[in-house]
């Protein structure tokens, strides 16, 4: 596992020491004036996929953003393992989706999401499997559909495009398997389709003979990316993340003028070129604040894993998340 560090060794202000215990009792509003935590580290273990806490670790104004905040960056990391290294305070920093993000804080994981990184939806969807003969949505009755695991992006998605077509969720076969599996599966009949997301969506799009048949476009998606620190995190450092947030916008802004960031990260990766190369028609995604529409999003998708049954009852939003646009 590599990891890369960035330090910086700028004095301490003495404003700092002086309003720390106002910022304390203030954490949740990212927006503040105030200096303590600039001169934190952020532990940041990033995925190996190329949402923009991932690709602002190479960029030359991750250190002019940050200011004397250090970030050490571990990884990359399965998204299991960056949690529980978060979770077990070998990190402080990570990046899921919305989906998964409510489901941590229904549980009462200790989370603070402090960005949003939003895109159209067309880099999640259902594909049919080559030789499948499925052709459309109604189709998938009685069907082998594999995603990642319950109230995961994928199930999202299938209740999602579901809603609107002749077919209930009931009625598919929903089969969970790990991603490393997905390809195999999808090519040798083992599954009639494929309901995920990203790299894994783009894989199964690029094969020969399959089919897409819905993506987020097609529906009112709510699921995009979100990035999150620990709770204890975002409480003694409010000014850190803030910093964090202004880098991964000045991220965003350079992916949305060289949208080769994102696809060059997944070649790092391993992608294929026929992977990247479907990749590159997803939309590039945008940083956004979670400020009042941003709760409303959040709010909107944590009510239909309610009503999709991925929890029981509505989790605090407000109480997990900060405004770092404000």
């Amino acid at each position: 596992m590599s990891s890369t560090s960035r330090s910086h060794r700028r004095p301490r202000r003495l404003l700092a020491a002086f309003c720390a215990a106002a910022l304390l009792a203030g954490a949740a509003a990212c927006g503040t004036s105030s200096q303590a935590g600039d001169d934190a580290t952020m532990r940041v273990a990033y995925l190996s996929t190329a949402n923009y806490l991932t690709t602002v670790r190479d960029e030359p104004f991750l250190d002019e953003t940050m200011g004397p905040t250090n970030v050490d960056f571990t990884g990359p990391y399965n998204p299991t393992d960056a949690y529980a290294a978060v979770l077990s305070g070998n990190a402080d920093a990570t990046s899921t989706g919305t989906g998964s993000f409510i489901n941590f804080i229904a549980q009462g994981q200790p989370w603070t999401a402090f960005a949003i990184e939003y895109y159209d939806g067309n880099s999640q969807g259902i594909v049919a499997a080559p030789g499948s003969g499925v052709e459309s949505l109604d189709d998938l009755k009685g069907r082998k559909v594999a995603i990642i695991k319950r109230g995961g992006t994928g199930d999202y998605v299938l209740h999602k495009a579901l809603e609107g077509s002749g077919v209930d969720v009931d009625d598919v076969d929903v089969v969970e398997m790990s991603p490393s599996n997905f390809q195999a599966a999808f090519t040798s009949g083992q599954i009639d389709a494929l309901s995920s997301f990203d790299q894994n969506l783009a894989a199964a799009m690029a094969t020969p003979g399959a089919k897409l048949l819905a993506n987020g476009k097609d529906y009112d998606n709510h699921n995009v990316s979100i990035h999150i620190v620990s709770r204890d995190f975002a409480t003694k450092h409010p000014e850190a993340v803030k910093a964090m947030y202004r880098a991964l916008v000045r991220e965003s802004e350079a992916a949305a003028k060289r949208p080769a960031i994102i696809t060059d990260a997944y070649r790092h990766f391993g992608a294929s070129e026929e992977v990247a190369n479907q990749i590159a028609h997803f939309d590039v995604p945008t940083i956004l604040p979670i400020d009042a529409d941003g709760r409303a999003m959040l709010e909107a998708q944590a009510r239909e894993y309610v009503d999709f049954g991925f929890i029981d009852t509505m989790p605090d939003i407000a109480a997990a998340t900060m405004d770092c646009g404000a």
